[in-house]
């Protein structure tokens, strides 16, 4: 019998156990849960089980991730890091690789003496380029690996700024919104 009571007792516990639940949305739209009741009139958020087959909420390619810019001249330039070295980017749809520039691919280590050359049409003209692959691409905390990219110069003005082109967009969907100055992705 104290068998039967204590198995009955280790399946009832969990349930016993689970607090109460609280989803608070900020000013930003910022979802938080916490189990400690944000003010008197907070309403307690029940949980339903959760399935993550087919549930966009707990299925990783389907979340949108974001990508803040900063809007420079009119062009929208993003934070990110080519094998680990820091950088910044022009974002460039109409572009179909990404353009590192010289100095960044330097510390980087793409430059290969095996690299091959293409042609780059760019606003002067056409230019061969190295063509080479990016081990590790990062933008905000969206992460690539083996990326095709170009080695070539985007600016006069600023050295180590680079281009953002379709090598990297063309895996999500993409909607872009001016007024909280984010680039939102999907996974296609």
């Amino acid at each position: 019998m104290l068998k039967y009571f204590i198995c009955l007792l280790t399946l009832l516990l969990p349930w016993a156990a689970q607090a109460k639940l609280y989803k608070i949305i900020d000013d930003g739209g910022n979802i938080t849960y916490t189990d400690i009741a944000p003010n008197l009139d907070a309403k307690e958020y029940k949980l339903e089980g959760i399935n993550a087959i087919n549930n966009p909420e707990y299925n990783m390619d389907k979340l949108s991730m974001v990508i803040p810019y900063v809007d420079e001249d009119g062009a929208m330039i993003v934070q990110g890091s080519v094998n680990g070295v820091a950088m910044r980017f022009v974002v460039d749809t109409g572009a179909t690789l990404l353009a590192i520039p010289p100095v960044i691919a330097k510390r980087a280590g793409l430059y290969d003496v095996s690299s091959t050359t293409v042609i780059a049409q760019t606003a002067n003209g056409q230019v061969n380029v190295p063509r080479v692959t990016i081990k590790r691409l990062t933008i905000a905390k969206v992460k690539q690996i083996n990326i095709d990219a170009t080695i070539q110069s985007v600016s006069t003005k600023d050295p180590e700024l680079g281009l953002l082109g379709m090598s990297f967009f063309h895996h999500y969907k993409m909607n872009m919104d001016h007024v909280k100055k984010e680039i939102r992705l999907e996974r296609k």
